[in-house]
């Protein structure tokens, strides 16, 4: 999408008097994209809170190039101490494991035995990381927020899509006859320098 594109979309639904610059940017809109998983990375914030960061950069379609941040927390308390619900981890232990299975690595569940969540999240980066680069379906769905509408809540689930085929390139199938060139010796290597003026 062109800049131009995307202010003709910006102008059609922003009302520059009365809604908030931060209002809708929420990434994504609601649907279905083709995305490659552009890194898996535990990230630390100047708040103190850590998470398993997920890039995922759309390939096809009106949204090619985008990117969206699925960022998952396996923190067990909130901020203010209060337990997070079982409901909220055992969604994020199986988005986790479902990406996991899409990217062919075998999920495993010590991988979630840390003592701590952000022990938590350094390994399923070391487990996960390696297979970045890998294509999967990524959905997109949006829910309101009644305590802060501006940011409503962003569902995420995935489905498995055929992987490209990645060429088997040999030495012989580079231009040119890279194996017979020939090894500089002493005699090629250029004069050195000396005291003389050269006039």
């Amino acid at each position: 999408m062109s800049l131009l594109d995307i202010a003709a979309n910006t102008l059609d639904n922003f009302d520059p008097k009365n809604d908030s610059v931060n209002a809708g940017s929420t990434g994504l809109p609601d649907g279905d994209y083709l995305t490659a998983v552009e890194s898996i990375e535990h990230r630390s914030f100047d708040s103190g809170w850590d998470c398993l960061q997920i890039v995922f950069t759309v390939l096809d379609g009106d949204h090619a190039g985008e990117k969206e941040y699925d960022r998952i927390s396996f923190a067990t308390k909130s901020k203010a101490g209060k337990a997070i619900p079982d409901f909220i981890l055992s969604r994020s232990i199986k988005f986790v494991i479902k990406l996991g299975s899409l990217l062919g690595v075998e999920m495993k569940p010590e991988y979630f035995a840390s003592e701590n969540e952000t022990d938590t999240h350094e390994m399923l980066a070391n487990v996960l990381a390696p297979e970045k680069g890998k294509s999967v379906i990524l959905h997109v769905k949006h829910r309101p927020n009644k305590k802060d509408p501006d940011n409503p809540y962003v569902e995420y689930d995935l489905d498995a899509t055929e992987q490209p085929e990645t060429a088997d390139i040999t030495d012989a199938d580079l231009p040119g006859d890279l194996g017979g060139a020939p090894i500089p010796t002493d005699a090629d290597a250029p004069a050195e320098p000396t005291d003389e003026a050269p006039f």
